[in-house]
């Protein structure tokens, strides 16, 4: 049975504003297993990116357990989350937002590189070698972030982020704010990096076409509730509540 990379119990995160408290996620659990990918929809305010979230403990979980290869990494701070974070990676939704803007695209890509005591020609040579693998040439490490478009600057974000050699890699919303033909182009490179490197993948997206296409489970998320969870094809033609219809409907 294939390994389960990694698995949400009960995950509930409470925000309180203006002195009222409500629940952006509520009670969603889900496995992930080595090799597949998740997807992850539902409208705008519906939880996805709290996931994501609570997952790299971005965000602190109100309630609930996360754990990863087994091990719970709910709390996890220091060491233990470096740890974390050299199995799991994010790609966030605007990639020019997620470089510091004072340095090149090839210094963030190496930054996790050299905090691993990795020299700096080597850290060099590793940078070059990612930006192959993401379909840009080594020349892109000596740009800065608003010297290049949102495709070429989301290529270089996933480039850092297989900086360690992950095994899971989250995206929110990754293609979202790129233009049709550029997202086409960046799904095409996170389905080869599937296929050649056996990563796993959360998508968070509110694109059903792109979670059918990716995807081999999904799960379906409405004011922070699970509405439902199958196969893409099975949530998209086979719809069990009357929100994934609407869901459905909206995008055909």
């Amino acid at each position: 049975m294939p390994e389960i990379l990694l698995k949400a119990e009960h995950l509930k995160k409470i925000f309180t504003a203006g002195g009222k408290s409500f629940a952006a996620v509520d009670d969603v659990s889900f496995t992930l297993e080595s090799g597949a990918c998740l997807g992850i929809v539902g409208e705008s305010g519906s939880g996805k990116s709290t996931i994501a979230q609570m997952l790299t403990r971005l965000l602190d979980v109100s309630d609930g357990r996360i754990f990863l290869q087994g091990e719970e990494i709910t709390h996890a701070r220091g060491k233990n989350l470096r740890e974390v974070y050299r199995k799991m990676q994010m790609v966030f939704q605007m990639p020019q937002e997620s470089f510091d803007p004072r340095c090149t695209l090839g210094d963030g890509i190496g930054e996790s590189l050299r905090n691993m005591g990795i020299s700096r020609k080597e850290t060099r040579k590793k940078v070059e070698e990612l930006l192959i693998t993401c379909g840009l040439s080594p020349e892109f490490a000596g740009r800065y972030p608003h010297e290049v478009s949102g495709g070429e600057c989301q290529r270089a974000a996933i480039a850092r982020a297989l900086a360690v050699e992950p095994k899971l890699l989250i995206c929110d919303e990754a293609t979202s704010a790129l233009d049709v033909t550029v997202q086409k182009q960046i799904l095409e490179l996170l389905m080869e990096l599937k296929e050649k490197k056996g990563l796993s993948f959360l998508m968070i997206s509110h694109d059903l076409a792109l979670v059918q296409a990716f995807c081999d489970r999904v799960l379906v998320l409405y004011q922070g509730k699970v509405m439902e969870t199958g196969t893409p094809d099975e949530v998209i033609f086979h719809p069990k509540t009357e929100y994934t219809k609407l869901l459905v409907n909206s995008v055909l």
